[in-house]
Formats: C-alpha cells, sequence, structure tokens
C-alpha cells in the first residue's frame, strides 16, 4: 500500500468519523463505550505525534536558517523552510533538502559547499538521534529507543511511507498494549499475585 493510498484512505475516514466508529464498535458487542474510549486515545496521541512533527520541523528549519545565515549563504529563509517542510519525509527528505543549500553554496566556493553540507549533516544526525527521540517522547510517550527502533524497522520493512508511518503505528500500539494491560484480565492477574 503506498504513503499515497493512506492519505486518501485516512482523508475518507475522517469524512465520515462517526459512521467509522460505529462500524467499529458494532465489532465488540457490550464494550462499545471502552472502544470508542480507546479510538478517542488514539486520536489524542496522533494528535500529539502531529504536534511533535510540527515541532520538528520548526526546529530543524530554525537550526538551518541560523547555519546559513552565519554561514553567510544567500536564500537562507526559503532554504530553511525547504528544510522545515521536508523534515516531515523520514531518511530522504533531510538529504533532498540539503541539495538545494549544497548548490547556492558550490557557487560560492568548494570550501563553502563543503562546510553547508557539514550543517546538514550535523543537523540532521542531531534531529535523528537527540531531537526526534525526545520530542516524540514528550509528545506521545514513546521510550526514545523505541522511536529509533520503531524508524528503523519502518524503513527497512516499507521503505520512506514504513519510516513516516512507524511512530504513528507504535503509538497505536502502545495505546492498544496499555488498555490491554490494564483491563479485567491484568487486574486479575494482579489479585491472584
Amino acid at each position: 500500500i503506498s504513503l499515497v493510498s493512506v492519505v486518501v484512505i485516512t482523508f475518507y475516514l475522517l469524512l465520515d468519523k462517526e459512521k467509522f466508529e460505529n462500524l467499529a464498535t458494532s465489532f465488540f458487542v457490550g464494550q462499545q463505550d471502552k472502544i470508542r474510549r480507546l479510538i478517542d486515545r488514539v486520536e489524542e496521541k496522533l494528535g500529539y505525534w502531529l504536534r511533535g512533527q510540527l515541532v520538528l520541523s520548526l526546529a530543524v528549519g530554525t537550526m538551518i536558517y541560523i547555519g546559513l545565515t552565519l554561514l553567510g549563504i544567500d536564500y537562507a529563509l526559503p532554504l530553511a523552510i525547504i528544510a522545515g517542510l521536508l523534515e516531515v519525509v523520514p531518511v530522504i527528505g533531510p538529504l533532498i533538502s540539503a541539495i538545494p543549500g549544497i548548490l547556492v553554496a558550490l557557487t560560492i566556493s568548494p570550501v563553502m559547499g563543503a562546510m553547508v553540507t557539514g550543517l546538514y549533516l550535523l543537523v540532521q544526525q542531531v534531529e535523528s538521534h537527540v531531537m526526534v527521540p525526545q520530542i516524540m517522547k514528550r509528545a506521545v510517550g514513546l521510550n526514545p529507543i523505541l522511536v529509533i527502533l520503531a524508524v528503523s524497522v519502518g524503513s527497512k520493512l516499507l521503505g520512506i511511507g514504513g519510516a513516516l508511518l512507524a511512530v504513528p503505528i507504535a503509538v497505536v500500539i502502545q495505546v492498544v498494549l496499555e488498555e490491554i494491560l490494564s483491563g479485567p484480565s491484568a487486574k486479575a492477574l494482579e489479585i491472584k499475585d
């Protein structure tokens, strides 16, 4: 299933949200309220994830803007906006966003091209190893190691689309597991211990 298909399906699910919820809860006779609460928790966590993505985009764009401005590169603002927008595309987004900045720097000198390449690499390393895990931990409550593992596994299994959907899928799994583990069977196990 392609990333475009996921976006289109999500769009139509959002249009018929109430029908989708009714359909989903109809499979769980007697537990409709519990399933509605679960769906609400998933929606809330995914909203936090989206806000986290926006924070990441803003942070990366700001770091690139400051770095390019300090290096004296023309068009620092549009290049930073490109970097911020492409931040949402895992793995290749930062690489694609670096190309225009490096090309502009190469018009000045090869040394400047190397310095701008270093800037983009540094920002990408800070983003992927420090910012993503910490921001996602605060936004959705996922352990930073799980965030890194989810993105790595998602990208290996499904490429860019898998990397993009890895954290939201991990969030859904986390919410469902929390609900299952906090249910009546978990309480029965606690009593037996």
